[in-house]
């Protein structure tokens, strides 16, 4: 059987939905592809395939093909350099930023003269040509990506929002051109040859406008990532068994141990726990994590990718990159989106030919760049992926990781949670344990276990207790931290028949545990949740892990889930909203009743603001 890998590579070019699903589409259909999965909001696609039959370089080749492009480092198909990757992207996407900007300004300058001159002056001599000379540079220096990348994509059968943008600009362009270079043909018939260059260089403006605020909104819903990433220490590298001493305000190098001094070290880049943890001999420490005023000798153990914050990085990352089930569904439509929106454009225009007056050809071009203009699928695209990618961000920084987008959607859905005992409500035999008044040893419960109980239950959540032991020992625990349903004397091997037997009671069942004694009971849930201050086994184990395994955590993870799946169905609902509105409108079916017309320009406004306001929205999550 064929190994895969997994990666996440930088995407470079999309700007919409349909975007998304050429991209994905693209990767899908390659050989040696298992799977993929394409995020507008993180400019990613996680690829899942084998390195012996396609390569990091074949995929990229065929992305470009398809218009776009992909950031590899070349060689490399382990994902070691995906670090070294994703920064050449951040690097890309400042660069872009600060180009977009660059192209912004200029085309308000422009587009306002034009403007100016077009409206607020009387005709001169040579009015038509100024304002054609003015026009000119917005729509090919300011606009040039948008019709360039709809060039590439429709000379491989694709099409994006910049097709739809694209269409509007030059067909409002040229028909000015046309008006101002053959007027006769216009006025032989009774009519005025109007010119419209200031819709198409309005539409380049407010099209920049809103790729700017995305662009800027965006980065706040990702920005986990690159938080963590800035965590790793640049000036020192470590071999394991190197010992290294870690001074008062320093990053601590790798994951290690203590050997020699003790000292306070802030671990919430870890954790989400504010309050710094005392570190002595024998204690472990990790990269990243910010030594406080005492110093200590620290023999390295992990280093590079091998450490936690790795781990968590690709975590986080690969997270990011996943797409939740609803998701699919809006793939879907956006695949086809765009040449219905064409389709309805070119209708739009022929009833205005047909049913209009008089001046119903040129009428019929203005709904039609109208339609194409506000009809472009930005909003629906980033709904879904930007609430998502900032709520997963949002759980990183509180030391919840999420292993993909579903498992976030699915805790929004539970109703019963099953703690184990040890080591999840008690703090474990690792921890320090005190003999009772007659084996017998009894480990402390964690000072947070009831108040995360109670949590639960104010959330309207069912909470078990699942124990290996007696039932006066179990029952004692539970009732100390509040909870009324107790599961004990159960082996660790029978624990997944007791989550089934729930299950077949029509509950969504989550199991809490430490990740590695309750794997069967783990992988039966609904959603698995691992204890265990974030070691590799609980990681790959669960579909969420608690890093700092304090209890509170997991109704925190309910209310992100329920918060987020929220955002994801107001953003879908107005995205969706918006164009079953917009398209009507835009097309005329107003100007019957009472002589309304929807000015491209203002369509190209309210186009930029849909999706500033969906990403606007999803950043309430962070």
């Amino acid at each position: 059987m064929a190994k895969t890998v997994r990666r996440n590579f930088p995407v470079t070019g999309m700007g919409c939905a349909a975007c998304v699903a050429r991209v994905q589409g693209t990767i899908k259909n390659l050989s040696g592809v298992s799977d993929c999965s394409v995020s507008l909001a993180s400019n990613s696609a996680q690829v899942d395939y084998d390195p012996k039959t396609v390569t990091a370089a074949d995929i990229r080749k065929a992305v470009q093909d398809a218009g776009y492009d992909l950031i590899v480092v070349e060689g490399d198909d382990t994902g070691d350099a995906d670090d070294e990757a994703e920064s050449e992207a951040w690097r890309f996407q400042e660069d872009y930023l600060k180009a977009l900007v660059r192209d912004m300004r200029l085309a308000i300058i422009l587009s306002l003269l034009v403007m100016l001159l077009g409206m607020g002056f009387n005709d001169f001599p040579g009015k038509g040509f100024v304002l054609w000379a003015l026009a000119t540079p917005v729509v090919f220096w300011c606009g040039r990506r948008f019709i360039s990348t709809a060039w590439k994509q429709a000379r491989h059968g694709g099409s994006s929002m910049d097709t739809l943008v694209s269409l509007s600009i030059l067909i409002s362009y040229f028909f000015s051109v046309f008006n101002l270079l053959f007027p006769v043909v216009w006025t032989s018939r009774g009519l005025e040859p109007h010119l419209y260059f200031e819709s198409s260089t309005m539409i380049v403006a407010f099209i920049l406008i809103g790729r700017v605020l995305e662009e800027k909104a965006k980065r706040g819903t990702s920005s986990a990532i690159k938080d963590l990433a800035g965590l790793q220490p640049k000036t020192v590298r470590l071999n394991p068994g190197d010992e290294y001493t870690v001074n008062p305000g320093e990053r601590i190098p790798a994951d290690g141990e203590v050997v020699d001094g003790e000292s306070w070290v802030d671990e919430s880049m870890l954790t989400g726990e504010p309050v710094p943890n005392l570190k002595s001999i024998g204690s472990k420490v990790f990269t990243g994590t910010m030594n406080q005023r005492g110093s200590f000798v620290m023999r390295a153990e992990k280093v590079g990718k091998d450490t936690m914050l790795s781990s968590i990085i690709k975590m986080v990352r690969d997270a990011q990159g996943s797409k939740a089930r609803i998701q699919q569904t809006v793939d879907k439509v956006a695949a086809v989106f765009v040449p219905v929106i064409i389709g309805i454009s070119i209708i739009t225009l022929l009833c205005w030919i047909f049913l209009a007056p008089s001046d119903g050809v040129t009428m019929g071009l203005l709904a039609m760049v109208t339609v194409l203009v506000i009809a472009c699928p930005c909003s629906l695209g980033l709904a879904t992926p930007t609430a998502l990618t900032a709520g997963i961000g949002r759980c990183a920084k509180k030391g919840i990781l999420i292993k993909d987008a579903d498992s976030l959607q699915v805790a929004k859905d539970i109703d019963t949670f099953v703690f184990d005992k040890t080591g999840t409500i008690t703090k474990g035999l690792s921890a320090e344990v005190f003999p009772t008044a007659d084996m017998e040893f009894e480990d402390e419960i964690k000072e947070t276990s009831a108040e995360a109980v109670k949590e639960l239950g104010q959330m309207g959540l069912e909470v078990y207790m699942l124990s290996g032991d007696n039932a006066g020992r179990a029952g004692e625990v539970a009732s100390k931290v509040g909870i009324q349903n107790v599961i004990c004397g159960v082996l660790p091997d029978r624990k997944h028949d007791h989550i089934k037997e729930l299950q077949s009671e029509g509950k969504k069942v989550a199991m809490v545990g430490d990740g590695i004694n309750d794997s069967p009971a783990l992988a039966l849930a609904d959603l698995s949740v691992a204890m265990g201050s974030g070691t590799d086994i609980a990681m790959n184990s669960s579909m969420v892990t608690i890093v700092n395994s304090d209890l509170r955590s997991v109704p925190e993870l309910v209310r992100m889930s329920r918060k987020t799946s929220r955002i994801i169905k107001e953003n879908l609902f107005w995205a969706f909203f918006y164009n079953v509105l917009a398209i009507p409108i835009a097309a005329g079916v107003l100007y019957p009743v009472n002589g309304f017309l929807l000015n491209p320009m203002i369509a190209a406004a309210c186009m930029a603001l849909s999706s500033v306001c969906v990403v606007t929205n999803s950043l309430r999550l962070s």
